[in-house]
């Protein structure tokens, strides 16, 4: 025989033995959930800049499609000025023209850009004004005087 003490009862300690050391909780692993807050962002991120994108398209598409009512106005003494002026990027010219001379229109596109040339002609010495309205309010206006003298206005225009 030998000289050891058996156990009262199958699977427990030795009588006067500590118990066998417990085993650690197994730990969760992290990276998982880091893995799904990282997607989390990148989702967030991706709806925000499609959702700016969007907005910008929009605004853009609303401009161009936008309309604004222009008055071009030239004035002075002349009776032989000579006009050119913009329509939607179309150039027109009046020649011969007696003042005061006013054109309206109405200015569409992404880029609404206005151009009015007013010249004297070569019998016409006083000053000589072109301007451009939107809403009855002067946004661009230049003045010149003498014989072939020219004043331009340009600029863009919009419905603010």
């Amino acid at each position: 025989m030998t000289d050891q003490p058996q156990q009262p009862y199958p699977g427990q300690p030795y009588a006067g033995q500590p118990y066998p050391p417990q085993q650690p909780p197994k730990k969760r692993k992290k990276w998982p959930w880091i893995l799904l807050a990282i997607f989390v962002v990148i989702i967030a991120m991706f709806g925000g800049c499609a959702a700016l994108i969007g907005g910008a398209a929009k605004s853009i598409d609303d401009e161009s499609k936008s309309v604004v009512s222009v008055t071009y106005k030239v004035t002075g003494p002349a009776t032989g000025a000579l006009i050119t002026y913009t329509i939607n990027d179309n150039i027109t010219q009046d020649n011969d023209v007696a003042l005061p001379w006013e054109k309206k229109t109405d200015v569409t596109g992404l880029a609404k850009t206005v151009t009015l040339s007013a010249t004297n002609g070569m019998n016409d010495t006083g000053k000589i004004t072109c301007q451009v309205l939107v809403d009855g309010k002067v946004i661009i206006e230049n003045t010149a005087s003498g014989t072939g003298a020219s004043a331009s206005c340009s600029g863009s225009v919009s419905k603010k």
